[in-house]
């Protein structure tokens, strides 16, 4: 009697540890990467920042009423609509549909710049470890009124949406 009470104890044990291994199995995916790794990252996206708003500068210094289409066309080759990993984000129109929020990481971050705000993350999208960022826009400079015919003649502090950056994190 007490050999078969000693054998359940001990498949009962057996049946925990098997679980809580499976169990740690399959949370040692979701492991976010190491403090290090997400450094890296997001020191890459401070220079990716800098070269994109030094573009974007130089293209608001030669854009003029009488190139703004080609200035138009220029800003949307940069943006472009299959690079995932920097756009321009908003909800103040005119829009094209793709430049409206796509996941929850994009509404908080465009809700949050709509306040002056930036956010960051670091989040696995499509099995991928990415740090993610955003950095409020406002109608700074005069020239953003030549595009956008809707805001007011500029600089104000109006915010406008949020530039969106995604660097990956290798391991």
């Amino acid at each position: 009697m007490r050999l078969r009470k000693l054998v359940k104890y001990g498949i009962f044990v057996l049946i925990l540890v098997i679980g809580f291994c499976f169990t740690a199995i399959a949370r040692g995916y979701e492991i976010p990467p190491p403090n290090q790794q997400v450094a890296i990252a997001q020191q890459t996206s401070d220079l990716m920042l800098n070269t994109l708003f030094a573009a974007l500068t130089q293209e608001f210094d030669e854009t003029t009423a009488q190139n703004v289409e080609q200035g138009k066309q220029s800003i949307s080759l940069i943006f472009n609509d299959q690079n995932k990993d920097m756009r321009l984000v908003g909800t103040v129109g005119p829009l094209r549909e793709n430049d409206r929020p796509r996941d929850n990481f994009e509404f908080q971050a465009n809700a949050l710049a709509m306040a002056g705000q930036a956010y960051t993350s670091v989040q696995k999208v499509d099995n991928q470890w990415y740090y993610r960022r955003s950095i409020p826009l406002s109608n700074f400079r005069a020239e953003c009124a030549l595009c956008h015919v809707n805001f007011p003649a500029g600089p104000t502090a109006d915010p406008v949406g949020a530039l969106m950056l995604r660097v990956p994190i290798k391991k």
